[in-house]
């Protein structure tokens, strides 16, 4: 892994879905078209690890493995982030492969991960 972004705010743009933004509705986060704003925090540049807090809510993005949903807790979660080009990054667990996704292109679609 290579070229990770540095701690600061970020809109999370849809790489498959360039139209949606990820945004939080109550405590579960979609797909919108207008995008919510996260302050990345980058834990260990070499693994690409860092949390993701919505700024609004401070609620910290989190990968729910029973539900398989992506959702907001007020206690952080350290993700791995993914990327070949510096550009475009896959939210995964950490250590274990299985990236975040949008389920299809309608607005509130929901944000879930799978293996």
């Amino acid at each position: 892994m290579s070229n990770m972004i540095p701690s600061g705010n970020y809109h999370i743009r849809n790489v498959k879905y360039s139209n949606r933004y990820i945004s939080l509705s109550g405590n579960q986060f979609i797909g919108h078209d207008t995008p919510n704003t996260f302050y990345v925090d980058v834990k260990d540049v070499v693994p690409h690890l860092a949390t993701l807090k919505e700024d609004a809510s401070g609620l910290y993005l989190t990968l729910d493995v029973d539900d398989h949903k992506v959702i907001g807790k007020k206690k952080p979660e350290t993700l791995q982030l993914s990327s070949s080009d510096g550009k475009r990054f896959e939210i995964m667990i950490q250590g274990v492969n299985q990236v975040a996704y949008l389920q299809n292109d309608d607005n509130g679609s929901h944000v879930c991960f799978h293996r």
